[in-house]
């Protein structure tokens, strides 16, 4: 049984009456204990009027391993040595992948480039990628220089998406006049909730990313070569602060307790919110850096009280973000079209259209 289980498995029984999982945990950014965590606390403290299928044991269990799925299918290459440190091919998968776990703004508030401010992300990644090109320094950028918030919207806008695809398919369910017409909806019904946990636990692994002030800033892993007055660390402190760190000395019933209730941030779009949950993190950055300043440059080695804080205190922040997030698309997805033609969900939940199989698979 990993550390991770350990730390929960009693409160987790009282809760909410799960059995975790018992898959190996390793190492991986935020580190694989942590993003199980991130993803597992988040189901848990989601409201009933969330489906029961995405509240259940086994999707808490499924939701949190794939939660960390992002970093485990990194390096998809063939193996071009296997004589001391493995080496493999690069792919297209990694490099369009890979890109999808950071975003690194400077301490002005500017996405590396100089081009575009944090607060005003253009609406598409391809807008993104348009206006980094025209950027001068450093060398020119494109999206390929960390477009983290854009992999958490497209992950949040193909949950929303399930969603409503699964409420239209529900009506059909309830509302079908024929046994053949019934068994089509049970089945999609059926194959729906598995792509949602999957499109959940895969997606929640970004939004995780984002808690970790390291992933949104220039300073992603020792100070590095920038104006440092206040002498942080230049040392390689990435790893250690999400990885082992967690794994060995962070107590997951605490980052429970610290989960702070929902918030639409006071924002009524996914666009808008965005962006104030990189900020939030961002503004975390400087107590990373002085939690290992003020633990004698510990620099998340051992379990000092300052660092414990901070990695407690953003590992909440990942879970209520991600806990809010499904929220929102639940809540959403009621405004959204399905099929062909487009038909609004809310006209189906509503009976203003009925629901059929050639609602989906009318070609």
């Amino acid at each position: 049984m990993s550390n991770f289980q350990h730390k929960t498995t009693a409160w987790l029984a009282t809760a909410t009456t799960v059995v975790m999982a018992l898959a190996p945990q390793q190492a991986w950014s935020w580190g694989h204990t942590g993003h199980v965590g991130i993803s597992q606390l988040a189901i848990q403290a989601l409201p009933s009027e969330i489906p029961a299928f995405v509240r259940s044991a086994q999707a808490i269990a499924q939701i949190g391993e794939l939660g960390a799925e992002a970093d485990i299918s990194k390096t998809t290459g063939l193996v071009t040595s296997a004589t001391g440190n493995v080496t493999t091919t690069r792919t297209v998968h990694d490099a369009e992948r890979d890109p999808g776990h950071f975003f690194d703004v400077d301490d002005a508030g500017m996405v590396i480039g100089g081009v575009v401010p944090l607060n005003q992300l253009p609406a598409t990644r391809q807008d993104f990628d348009t206006l980094q090109r025209t950027a001068t320094s450093p060398g020119g950028q494109t999206q390929y220089g960390g477009y983290l918030p854009y992999a958490m919207l497209d992950g949040f806008q193909q949950l929303r998406k399930d969603f409503g695809i699964w409420r239209a398919l529900s009506v059909g369910l309830l509302t079908a006049t024929t046994e053949p017409d019934r068994a089509y909806f049970r089945f999609q019904l059926q194959l729906r909730q598995q792509l949602i946990i999957r499109d959940i636990g895969h997606w929640s692994h970004f939004v995780a990313d984002a808690s970790q002030p390291m992933h949104v800033s220039i300073h992603f892993n020792g100070w590095g070569n920038f104006p440092n007055p206040n002498g942080y660390t230049t040392a390689p402190i990435h790893a250690p602060f999400e990885g082992a760190f967690v794994k060995n000395y962070i107590n997951f019933v605490a980052v429970a307790q610290q989960m702070r209730p929902y918030t639409d941030r006071g924002v009524s779009t996914m666009e808008q919110r965005v962006p104030l949950y990189l900020a939030e993190s961002l503004s975390q950055l400087i107590p990373v850096y002085q939690a290992a300043k003020d633990s004698g440059d510990d620099n998340y080695k051992t379990a000092q009280p300052a660092e414990i804080a901070i990695v407690t205190k953003q590992l909440a922040a990942g879970a209520s973000e991600l806990r809010d997030q499904i929220i929102d698309a639940w809540r959403q997805s009621a405004s959204i079209s399905v099929g062909f033609p487009l038909v609004r969900v809310s006209d189906i939940e509503s009976h203003a259209v009925t629901m059929t199989p050639l609602t989906l698979g009318s070609d």
